[in-house]
């Protein structure tokens, strides 16, 4: 259905815009957007339910961050207090979706720091840096940014065989790429991804998460230096090449966390873990059916909280918490040149060639991530990401997070989606979530310290679940079944079999190897499955003379370098020899797109030259003419008719394919 109307004087937005207004909010009289000018009768209160309604949200429309009503003076300290209370008020779903958002990005950070190598500082720091950043400079307001685990597998090799000097380097080149990416506004690159591509993405997203939890429920120690984390790389992640084939058992290294020897915690602590685990899950499933005041999942994580420090522990049990995982803290955000913690390579053209692989799959990743990840929320809220913008901000944000010792990152799939159905669907979430985590990590790491992972499970199972596109699994098994299967179950979804896959050797790839290389593949193969369709619909109808003095041939379809093969078997030469000494070949319904059609074309005037036939072409579209007038040399000594110089006879008879 249609968003809601916004009728009434509501201000409209159309075409290119690089601002962050949304042309399908309700609010757009109501929030204040940076240079907006508002006039004496527009109003000024917010109309919760237009949007609430149909979104799911209350209060605040995707867009920017912004007031409750039209910025005045305020007239003294208990007006200021009504209004710093009144902003708390309507932005609450944006603050506890942030804190929600940076609560649950801690043991992913610890998981991803694991996977690359590195100190889960580096990860931590990363994160918080491309939040703020991406959050309030990018294009799709209510994404959340940070490390994610398709970039730390791309890492892990440059660090394994460099050094982590080495990977800050890397990281800063990948942002001047996507700072490039976005100056030279490539973003509508998003065109030729295709939906199966997306889907495929975020299920093997979803899927990765799941695995990733693995790691837990196994024994381990507190990592807390550099040195513990080389040796469990050392000894329990298989070696990783782009292309080099996985070791027996392994099936890439995100599939690692199963594949791995670590021994399995005792039966009564897993028991216990996955009570608090289910407790977590169950709560951020039925929570959103009875209110939406407050984010279901942050609930999960203090109710999983309450139960292992009330029931649990009392019974003599206990659980793992963040700290028994990794000790939770920063380093001061300096540059990392000024820094003597790291061993940094030197500036040369051998440290360039040791690091631009590394730097081009970070930013190919980043950018694939971020925008599959604006076009999902984009589906989301009704609204459109500015793609352009999205690639400056996290380029700026990927830059500044290598120049500072992180590890960068991109665009987080499964916490934006959840961050956006909290409620978070305006950049106050992303820099709350940011500043959040500068608390967390700097000043007060106690206040998540002792949350049970147990819990962090049950959450990031819940964000797993609503990263994987059920419909498509739907589609996937309407498409394998049979006709017969499919009435009996009422399974009605079927799609091409080239979707479906695309859409599993997404999830196989990324899992294999990454996610660069799984778009890659699902891109070439969705653009060839295409080609190989368009290139079918081409048509062409004889038509003839009752005197039998002329032919005619219409030309109907796309003629591409795709459609150059099926033209050929159409008009084939043994059919041409016994045609009329007059041929006309009407264009009227053809696009010319390539050199190849035009050369197709060329060679069929050719082939009627040398038959001693007379040759004209009709009804060129404009387009097309367009494209040949450009190559005007190959044309001379072509004849092209007007449609006013053209004279067809009505009695022409229509000669069936099958006479062809």
């Amino acid at each position: 259905p249609p968003p809601p109307s916004e009728d009434d004087g509501t201000r409209t937005y159309s075409g290119d815009h690089d601002d962050d207004s949304r042309p399908h909010s309700p609010y757009n009289n109501a929030r204040m957007h940076n240079g907006d000018v508002f006039s004496d009768d527009e109003p000024t209160e917010v109309d919760e339910s237009a949007y609430s309604s149909y979104y799911g949200y209350t209060f605040l429309a995707p867009g920017d961050m912004r007031c409750f009503c039209r910025p005045t003076r305020a007239t003294g300290m208990k007006d200021l207090g009504i209004r710093t209370g009144q902003w708390f008020v309507v932005n609450k779903d944006q603050i506890l979706s942030g804190l929600n958002a940076a609560i649950i990005n801690i043991p992913e950070n610890i998981a991803f720091a694991v996977l690359a190598g590195i100190h889960p500082t580096i990860c931590l720091q990363s994160s918080w840096i491309m939040a703020l950043i991406a959050g309030l400079l990018g294009g799709r307001p209510g994404t959340i940014s940070g490390t994610t685990g398709a970039i730390a597998v791309v890492a892990s090799t440059l660090i394994t065989e460099q050094g982590v000097g080495y990977l800050f380097f890397a990281v800063m080149l990948a942002g001047m790429i996507q700072l490039i990416f976005g100056i030279l506004r490539l973003g509508k690159v998003i065109r030729i991804i295709p939906y199966p591509v997306i889907v495929g993405f975020a299920n093997a997203t979803g899927i990765s998460i799941a695995i990733a939890m693995v790691n837990f429920f196994r024994e381990h120690t507190a990592l807390q230096g550099t040195s513990e984390i080389e040796q469990v790389i050392a000894e329990r992640v298989p070696t990783r090449a782009l292309l080099e084939a996985a070791s027996p058992l392994s099936f890439g290294i995100s599939m690692t966390p199963i594949t791995n020897n670590m021994p399995w915690l005792s039966a009564d602590v897993l028991i216990c873990m996955g009570s608090e685990a289910a407790l977590a899950l169950l709560v951020c499933l039925m929570l959103p059916k009875l209110t939406m005041l407050i984010p279901s999942s942050l609930v999960g994580l203090i109710m999983a909280t309450i139960g292992e420090y009330a029931v649990v522990r009392p019974l003599g049990y206990r659980t793992d918490t963040i700290k028994d995982l990794a000790i939770v803290d920063g380093i001061v955000p300096i540059p990392v040149f000024f820094s003597d913690i790291y061993e940094l390579p030197s500036f040369s053209w051998e440290t360039l060639r040791l690091i631009y692989v590394t730097a081009f799959g970070i930013a190919s990743i980043a950018l694939m991530e971020s925008f599959m990840t604006i076009s999902i929320v984009d589906r989301i809220t009704h609204s459109d990401g500015n793609y352009n913008r999205e690639a400056l901000a996290q380029g700026l944000a990927q830059l500044l997070s290598g120049a500072l010792g992180g590890m960068g990152g991109s665009a987080k799939i499964g916490q934006t989606i959840i961050n956006v159905r909290n409620g978070g669907v305006t950049r106050l979430a992303g820099v709350i979530c940011a500043l959040f985590l500068v608390v967390i990590i700097y000043g007060a790491p106690a206040i998540v310290e002792n949350i049970p992972i147990g819990g962090l499970i049950g959450v990031m199972l819940y964000v797993c679940l609503n990263t994987v596109n059920w419909n498509s699994i739907v589609c996937i098994l309407s498409t394998a079944f049979p006709q017969c299967l499919r009435n009996k179950l009422n399974f009605h979804s079927k799609i091409a079999r080239t979707d479906v896959f695309v859409m599993v050797m997404m999830i196989g790839v990324t899992l294999y190897v990454d996610l660069a290389v799984a778009v890659a593949g699902g891109v070439a193969i969705s653009l060839i499955a295409y080609t190989w369709e368009s290139g079918l619909h081409l048509r062409v109808e004889r038509e003839v003379t009752e005197e039998e003095d002329m032919v005619t041939y219409n030309i109907s379809g796309p003629l591409f370098f795709g459609s150059v093969k099926p033209l050929e078997e159409m008009i084939p030469n043994d059919m041409l020899v016994n045609e009329p000494t007059n041929v006309m070949i009407v264009l009227e319904e053809t696009e010319v797109f390539d050199w190849s059609g035009m050369v197709a074309l060329k060679e069929l005037h050719e082939r009627l030259i040398q038959l001693q036939k007379a040759v004209k072409f009709s009804y060129i579209t404009h387009t097309s003419k367009r494209i040949m007038e450009k190559s005007s040399r190959m044309w001379e000594d072509v004849h092209f008719m007007d449609a006013e110089d053209i004279e067809m006879d009505d009695d022409m008879v229509i000669v069936d394919d099958e006479e062809m």
